[in-house]
């Protein structure tokens, strides 16, 4: 090759793709690295290519591009969309530059979507978009379409209900692109757990005319409670699934049905084979919600969560649901384990979300909620303050649907340990009419109500546990997860009341091991041991809450303080606590006064963060053992 003609490859390379430097050209250029620097020196000195915002120019691309043969201008474009394709990360500048030398590529408006998405106030952007779309002859409407099908691929409903808006109220739009826009507004709406403005957008498109998308209302209208209407949308499905797409859907919705009946025997079989269906189409499918994810939620309110685990580690490696889905699946994962006393297993699933501000408001609730419960098991209080007041953030103006119930639960407690139940009153009778709408399916309500039990041993008041007990006592009669929980309950109340039998305790504790409940199995024979008055059989419960976080692989959570944030005397006095003494007792042991006994413990319950005698008595009891 002549000088004259490396000298002119060189400027179109630059002209179609605005390179940063030698490194970059010489991966497209079968020339060294070194020769392309040289010759960039010399071009640069007689000012035919010169560095601007950080990347290599040329004041002669319009020309170049005009001279160029067309083959030859679209072997350099195919090559730089190639590079681009592979994941390097798209320059506004080089996918500008490619616009401008007459790419029309289906690759090529596609990554300037992405890229106006992310920079919206990027006007260089914004018209190469245009130029390119002219360019391929489509429409302002199936552009604006277009964007708001990948701002929802990648979980952004603020972004689709922006550009979705527009098509809606366009006289210009035609019915199939309206229809389009509809059913991506409402999935945003999903997303964003405004059910309702779901189900009026599925509405507005009408059972002849939204297909197998009804499974999406049946998912809205279950979730707001309406199984009447959820039915109703079943029907205008397709009665067979002659494609993967139709099948998938189909076994979603009736899977998510069936979850509202008995026990929900069907429920699992038809989300995981649904699962497996959906998956196989890769990103060609929006899933505004997971069948995984429901899988979770139902194997979770049937005690199941090893099955959760199973379905959702499966979903993560089909890739389901892109990026979203991963990460919903990994906050359930995670949810699974914190159940099950794997803190720290947890805290590793979390992490690997990189960037909790990605989430989606329905996920990010999720994701707070899981925080507060695992700051709640490892007794750190500090860090149940923060995602408190994130959760509070987040849940202002909330409308509870069937899929918040879980995290709201989790919501429930800290509210009560926390002393703000008042902030979630609406709430909490929101989600009670919600189940009692739909009968109380056994489902969905156990898990709500075996937290309400939680929340009252928090708040130390046993009146309000009673409807929550009674309604588990009820529901034990079609689950035998909902009996284990009712047993547990009542044996749990009795050790709060200092009635301990060994037996009832260790048959309760370990039932709950048995349907995932490590964590609070291992702390009812914790309880039992610090109420317990003898000590052989104290130590015994203790043991029997080791053997259970150990038979389980959970780690029980230590907890955030270490004794020595007490001193010599407060460790002596919280000691003599422990040993089930008075003030009075103690006070003649330490020859001080039953006052003074008073303040070291009013000192010891704020320096640990204790919010009540039971919490105080747990958590010196951890302190302490770790101490000997």
């Amino acid at each position: 090759m002549d000088r004259e003609r490396e000298f002119r490859t060189l400027l179109l390379h630059i002209a179609v793709s605005c390179p940063y430097d030698a490194g970059e050209l010489s991966t497209r250029i079968s020339r060294p690295q070194q020769a392309i620097h040289e010759d960039l020196t010399a071009l640069m000195q007689e000012g035919s290519v010169h560095l601007h915002d950080g990347v290599l120019r040329t004041s002669a691309a319009t020309r170049l591009v005009a001279e160029s043969a067309g083959t030859e201008l679209r072997e350099v474009q195919e090559q730089v969309l190639a590079e681009l394709r592979t994941g390097v990360a798209a320059r506004s500048t080089t996918l500008i530059a490619l616009a401008e030398s007459g790419c029309a590529a289906e690759a090529l408006i596609d990554l300037l979507i992405r890229a106006t998405s992310r920079h919206p106030d990027e006007a260089g952007l914004a018209a190469a978009l245009g130029m390119v779309a002219r360019a391929r002859g489509e429409s302002d409407d199936t552009l604006m379409l277009r964007r708001a099908t990948d701002a929802a691929a990648r979980s952004r409903p603020d972004e689709v209900l922006a550009l979705t808006e527009k098509l809606l109220d366009s006289p210009s739009s035609d019915t199939a692109t309206q229809t389009s826009a509809a059913l991506l507004a409402a999935a945003a709406h999903i997303q964003s757990n405004r059910l309702e403005r779901a189900l009026a957008l599925y509405r507005h498109v009408g059972e002849e005319r939204i297909g197998v998308d009804a499974a999406w209302a049946v998912v809205a209208a279950i979730g707001r409670g309406d199984l009447p209407a959820a039915r109703q949308w079943r029907e205008a499905m397709a009665q067979n699934g002659l494609t993967n797409r139709a099948a998938g859907l189909t076994d979603f919705a009736d899977g998510l049905i069936a979850s509202t009946e008995g026990f929900g025997d069907r429920a699992l079989e038809l989300l995981a084979g649904s699962v497996s269906t959906l998956a196989s189409l890769g990103d060609e499918v929006l899933l505004p919600e997971t069948p995984a994810a429901i899988a979770a939620l139902v194997a979770f309110g049937r005690g199941e969560p090893a099955a959760a685990e199973i379905v959702l580690e499966r979903a993560l490696r089909l890739e389901l649901g892109g990026e979203p889905g991963r990460r919903r699946h990994l906050l359930l994962i995670a949810w699974g384990l914190m159940m099950r006393g794997g803190l720290d297993a947890a805290e590793r699933r979390i992490a690997e979300l990189q960037d909790p501000r990605e989430l989606c408001d329905r996920d990010l609730l999720l994701y707070w909620c899981l925080r507060g419960g695992l700051a709640r098991r490892h007794s750190d209080l500090p860090a149940m303050r923060e995602a408190w007041r994130e959760i509070r953030r987040h849940s202002f103006g909330l409308q509870i649907t069937l899929y918040d119930l879980l995290p709201f639960g989790e919501m429930l407690v800290l509210a009560a340990r926390l002393r703000d139940s008042a902030h979630i009153s609406r709430m909490l009778q929101a989600a009670t009419e919600l189940l009692a709408t739909m009968g109380e399916p056994v489902v969905w309500s156990t898990p709500l109500h075996w937290h309400g039990v939680q929340a009252a041993f928090q708040a130390e008041d046993p009146a309000a546990l009673i409807p929550y007990a009674n309604a588990l006592v009820r529901a034990g009669e079609a689950s035998r997860y909902a009996a284990t929980l009712a047993v547990a309950g009542g044996t749990w109340l009795d050790v709060l009341r200092g009635e301990v039998d060994f037996d009832s305790v260790a048959a309760s504790a370990r039932a709950l091991a048995g349907s995932g409940h490590t964590w609070e199995a291992s702390r009812l024979a914790g309880q039992a041991a610090l109420q317990h008055p003898e000590r052989e059989s104290a130590l015994s419960m203790m043991q029997l809450a080791r053997e259970i976080i150990k038979e389980q692989g959970g780690s029980e959570g230590r907890p955030a303080t270490s004794p020595s944030v007490l001193t010599a005397r407060e460790v002596e006095v919280a000691s003599l606590v422990l040993e089930g003494q008075g003030y009075r007792a103690i006070g003649e042991q330490l020859f001080i006064s039953p006052k003074t006994v008073e303040h070291h413990i009013a000192r010891i319950r704020t320096r640990i963060g204790a919010s009540s005698r039971a919490d105080l008595l747990e958590k010196l009891h951890d302190l302490l053992s770790d101490r000997g």
